[in-house]
């Protein structure tokens, strides 16, 4: 529930940060009250038991003054689980139910629905309500590990069912789905975590294979923004780059939900705290990740970064799982 301060509910700063263990410091206490951030992401260290992440996730909610605090964590299913045995069951990766795919279409749907669906319910009983998931980048022959077996598959259709699915399941639960990478990391033969991929490839095919999938989800709520520099869209990483954002991803895709950074901590962005958050903001994606929950770079982000807009806010808004 949201935790409203004499009544006045204060406008957040567009930033989702991380936390640093599996219990509230007074000091991070004392600065996520100051701070206001739109939410909060969780890892594995951060989740030990069902009891105490459920209680962490309570007392997060507490520091925040607005009525919308998205708790997120990546639960793919796969080697991307930040929730792990014996406290919660892995699930199967993505490309799992590709491969059935191949031969049942319809079945995949299904088994990825009811995958989907014992993912959320998972998520729904600690409080958490969004996942970043489901990965809708399309795999190719010298697609990076880092995505790998996160893909449903090589074909942009099968991504696009499957990933539907998965969302579909998601929000019959109360889960918001945060799609990703948009506008596409498998065309990426490099770990966007460890250095800035390139991708070479012209518009027309990207349309064809890369966008595919998420015009197909174009109407998701959510999105993640891939760290990557399209060479013949913009010189600028994608989240630093205005053509990506607003030509690529809000027109050719039609994506005109939320918009939210892969973590600024990876080594694909070069440069201070300060300036990756005031140039992913100015490029027009809207919520800032950070994930490492390094106090002195929280506080740098505070210092820098400005309210929400209200466009953002009413987007927000909208996403009534939030409450």
């Amino acid at each position: 529930m949201m935790n409203v301060k004499n009544n006045i509910l204060k406008k957040p700063i567009p930033v989702v940060f991380g936390v640093k263990s599996h219990k509230l410091n007074n000091k991070e206490k004392e600065f996520y009250k100051k701070s206001n951030p739109l939410g909060f992401i969780l890892f594995e260290r951060n989740c030990k038991s069902f009891s105490q992440t459920k209680s962490l996730i309570k007392d997060l909610k507490k520091t925040t003054s607005h009525k919308n605090t998205i708790i997120m964590v990546d639960q793919e299913g796969g080697r991307v689980s930040r929730l792990k045995k014996p406290n919660w069951k892995l699930y199967p990766s993505a490309e799992t139910f590709g491969i059935t795919a191949e031969k049942n279409l319809p079945l995949a749907k299904k088994l990825t629905f009811i995958n989907s669906l014992k993912i959320a319910k998972d998520l729904k009983k600690l409080g958490i309500n969004m996942n970043c998931a489901p990965v809708l980048d399309v795999k190719y022959n010298f697609t990076n590990n880092v995505i790998g077996d996160r893909s449903f598959s090589s074909k942009p259709e099968i991504v696009s069912e499957l990933g539907k699915s998965f969302c579909n399941a998601h929000k019959k639960i109360g889960i918001i789905p945060l799609i990703k990478h948009i506008p596409g990391h498998g065309a990426s033969s490099k770990d966007s975590h460890k250095t800035t991929p390139n991708v070479n490839i012209d518009i027309v095919s990207l349309n064809k294979i890369d966008f595919f999938p998420f015009k197909k989800l174009n109407k998701e709520s959510a999105a993640m923004v891939a760290h990557i520099i399209y060479t013949k869209i913009d010189k600028a990483i994608a989240c630093y780059s205005k053509k990506v954002i607003e030509k690529i991803i809000r027109k050719k895709i039609g994506f005109k939900g939320l918009l939210i950074s892969d973590d600024i901590n990876m080594k694909a962005l070069r440069g201070t705290i300060k300036n990756k958050v005031l140039s992913i903001l100015k490029s027009g994606c809207e919520v800032i990740l950070h994930c490492n929950a390094n106090m002195k770079e929280m506080v740098q982000i505070h210092s820098s970064i400005p309210l929400i807009k209200n466009t953002t806010l009413k987007k927000i808004n909208k996403l009534s799982n939030l409450r």
